[in-house]
Parts: C-alpha cells; sequence; structure tokens
C-alpha cells in the first residue's frame, strides 16, 4: 500500500504522468501552464473516506492519503470535483483560490500515480447547450410536420365546431396537468430546480378553468367534461408527459419551453380565427387571458434557468434526449390533426363516456 503523506509520493518506476509534468512542476512556458490549466481531471479510481485518511484503490493498487480534520474536508471537495467536467483552473478558483498551488501539486500527485485521465478533448454538454440544441431540433421538425394552427384563420362558418374542438380538447390536457407534473414536484436532485419547476406549476394553475369559462358560454359546464373523454390523441399526449416526468425529468424539462412557446403561436392564430368568425367575446375572452398567461411565464424563461443548473449532460443521455424529441413532436403534431379531423367531421362536441 503506498502513502501519499502531505505532498510526499511513493511512485513505482514504470509509473509515467498523463499530463507530462516536469520533476519539478517549475519552469513552463506561460503556453504550456495555459495548457494544463484547462485540462480536466477525471479520477478513474474507487475513493474511501476515513476520519484521518483517504484510501483511493485502483487494479488492486491502494494509495493512502493521510488528512487532519481541517484539510479533509477541503481535500473531499476536490476529490469531488475530479469527475472530468471542470478545469484545473476552474477547481482552484472554488477549493482554494489564495493557494493554487495546493491543487496543483495535488494533482500532479495523482498524475504521478496514473490515478487521473486526461479529458481535455472531451466536450462538456451543459445543461443549457443541450437545451438549445434540442429546442434547434424540435423548432425544426415542428416546422416540417406540424398541422399549422394558422389554418384556423380560413375556416368558414360550417366549421366552425373546429374551433370548439380545440378548446374542449386544450381543456382536456390542463385539466391533466397536476397528473405529469406531480413526479418532478418533489424534484431531489436539485433545490433550485425543485423550487423553479414549482414556481412554473405554481402560475400554470389555472389555466383550465380559463378554458372551462369559454366552454361555459356554450352551454358546457365542468360536470358535462367529467362525463366525457378526450381523443385518443389527446391522452397520448397525457400519457407521453406523465411517463416522462416519471421516468425521464430531463426530457420534460425540456418539453415545457416547447409546449408554452407552441401554444402562445398557436393561440394567436386560434384568437384571431375567433374573430374572423365573429364568436362572441365570452368565449375569447377567457382564452385572450390564457395567452397573456402564457406570454408572462415564457418571460420568465423557467426552462432555461432549469437547465442552467445542470452542469454537465453526457454523451449517451444527450443521445437519447435527441430520440425522445422525435417522439414527443410526432404525438403533439398527431394531437393538433386529430383535433381538426374529428371535429370538422362530426356535429356533436362531446364525446360521451356512457355512448361508447
Amino acid at each position: 500500500m503506498q502513502n501519499l503523506i502531505s505532498e510526499q509520493i511513493q511512485t513505482k518506476d514504470n509509473i509515467k504522468p498523463n499530463f507530462k509534468f516536469n520533476a519539478k512542476g517549475q519552469q513552463k512556458s506561460e503556453k504550456k501552464q495555459q495548457h494544463l490549466q484547462e485540462l480536466r481531471p477525471l479520477l478513474t479510481c474507487k475513493i474511501n473516506y476515513y476520519p484521518h485518511q483517504f484510501i483511493l484503490s485502483q487494479d488492486g493498487r491502494n494509495f493512502v492519503f493521510e488528512v487532519n480534520r481541517l484539510s479533509g474536508e477541503m481535500f473531499k471537495n476536490l476529490l469531488k470535483m475530479m469527475d472530468g467536467t471542470k478545469t484545473i483552473n476552474e477547481i482552484q478558483q472554488i477549493v482554494s483560490p489564495q493557494n493554487p498551488e495546493i491543487v496543483h501539486n495535488f494533482v500532479h500527485q495523482l498524475d504521478q500515480c496514473n490515478l487521473l485521465d486526461d479529458v481535455s478533448q472531451v466536450r462538456v454538454n451543459s445543461g443549457r447547450d443541450i437545451l438549445l440544441e434540442l429546442e434547434a431540433l424540435t423548432n425544426g421538425l415542428l416546422e416540417n410536420d406540424l398541422f399549422k394552427f394558422k389554418n384556423l384563420k380560413q375556416i368558414d362558418e360550417s366549421q366552425i365546431n373546429i374551433v370548439y374542438g380545440y378548446a374542449i380538447e386544450y381543456y382536456h390536457l390542463f385539466a391533466r396537468k397536476y397528473d405529469f407534473y406531480s413526479p418532478v414536484l418533489g424534484f431531489q436532485d436539485s433545490t433550485k430546480i425543485r423550487k423553479l419547476i414549482n414556481k412554473l406549476y405554481y402560475q400554470e394553475y389555472g389555466q383550465d378553468k380559463l378554458v372551462l369559462e369559454s366552454l361555459i358560454s356554450l352551454g358546457i359546464s365542468s360536470e358535462d367534461l367529467i362525463e366525457t373523454m378526450p381523443l385518443p390523441e389527446t391522452m397520448a399526449m397525457c400519457n407521453g408527459l406523465l411517463f416522462w416526468s416519471s421516468f425521464e425529468p430531463l426530457f420534460f424539462f425540456s418539453t415545457l419551453e416547447i409546449l408554452t412557446s407552441q401554444t402562445i403561436n398557436n393561440l394567436q392564430f386560434y384568437i384571431q380565427g375567433c374573430e374572423k368568425l365573429e364568436i362572441e367575446s365570452r368565449f375569447v375572452n377567457p382564452i385572450r387571458q390564457l395567452l397573456k398567461n402564457l406570454q408572462n411565464i415564457q418571460a420568465e424563461n423557467f426552462t432555461h434557468y432549469i437547465f442552467e443548473e445542470i452542469p454537465h449532460i453526457d454523451g449517451e443521455t444527450k443521445q437519447r434526449l435527441r430520440e425522445q424529441s422525435y417522439l414527443f413532436i410526432e404525438m403533439y403534431s398527431n394531437f393538433h390533426k386529430a383535433i381538426w379531423n374529428y371535429y370538422s367531421s362530426t356535429s356533436n362536441l362531446l364525446r360521451q363516456v356512457l355512448a361508447i
């Protein structure tokens, strides 16, 4: 068992440093020093923490690093930060900005024992970067495939049930928001994210009541809606969001900005269609209030703040999120197409459960 005491380390002759530090750790060129500071050290060993020492284990080799009560916590935090996501310079600024050589020497010791990988060439996918990539992907898919709300500006009075059908199906979607928000309201991985998602849910609460207010002007009550069922595509949207919030919360968070921004765009065309058909203000005004509510939510940028709290998303997770984006957009597109297709061909607005 090898012993790391203070800044002294015993190494075998065949151990070569990955970072190519020179013997003294000094007299480096400015360019070389800058390169070293940009490396992102990644531990390649198992760590066992004890009150007065840490034991680093790798392939049957054990290294003991002795600490006292004061230095133990600092070096424990230092080891945790060596996950390949932070540069040496960043770690120095966090752990020991006044004495950055402590971090430099410690990294040097670990490197001498081949306990580190050089991941300087590995790109760190921050949460915000991944969100921007997902938004670009989904916006492209929407542009190519989504059944446009712009068509609502072209309908005539004989197709007015389509307008009412959108309100009914959006009511069913909004009324089920608690179901698919519930799994993430107690999000444990980050206190900040949990607070943000709870604040977002609080601001979205009551959107179904605004749509219900519009439907009441048509003589449709909440009791009537309880006895009806949404279109299968609407339930598919709800079930998909519930699944993602339960098992893929990161992807669920990424859908929130898309749903908000697209609903805002859609409602703007929707209101124009209502105005063209001269639908009475008792129906339209609550929809206008819903639009205003969504615009206020969008201005607060909740989703971007959520992803800013995620320092790194690995490549496998990134690919999985991209793959699910295709399914999400297909479901979202089918949701709108189904509303148009069903309500344009029926005179019965409510799909009664008892009638099935």
